[in-house]
């Protein structure tokens, strides 16, 4: 009976070690996808931004040619603020072709990380059939502690 015990608690300590690992793979996945948001929300931001100073311009083109002469500086200073988004945009573009470059170099590593967390399923799921098995055994072997 000792035996089946020690069985036992090995089994389920390999269950919680793949749980812990399969838990801590995911976590990794939901930073990661968080990480990606961040920066899609900032471009979404910057992009609104470029957006509404080209409206602000568009509205001003149309009150005609002398307005824009009389307020020359202010129309500078939101094309200056066009530049500015426009430069940051580029770089946040520029890092992101990079990321998914460095993306795609690795997709071949999440694939063999995604065969890896199916097989830790599959033997989580072998030692929760071997846990049944060595209980019905300890049953078996001893009728008065299902009582």
């Amino acid at each position: 009976m000792a035996l089946e015990k020690d069985k036992l608690l090995q089994e389920i300590q390999s269950i919680a070690q793949l749980a812990r690992e399969q838990q801590l793979s995911v976590s990794q996945q939901i930073q990661n996808n968080l990480n990606q948001s961040t920066t899609y929300t900032s471009d979404a931001k910057r992009l609104e931004n470029l957006y509404n100073l080209a409206s602000q311009l568009q509205q001003i083109a149309m009150q005609g040619v002398s307005d824009l002469k009389a307020n020359a500086a202010n129309y500078r200073q939101i094309i200056d603020s066009m530049e500015k988004e426009c430069v940051e945009e580029l770089i946040s573009q520029d890092l992101q072709v990079i990321q998914a470059m460095q993306q795609a170099i690795s997709a071949l590593s999440q694939a063999q990380n995604a065969l890896l967390q199916s097989n830790s399923i599959s033997k989580m799921f072998d030692y929760i059939s071997k846990c049944e098995d060595t209980l019905n055994q300890i049953e078996r072997e001893n009728p008065a502690l299902n009582q």
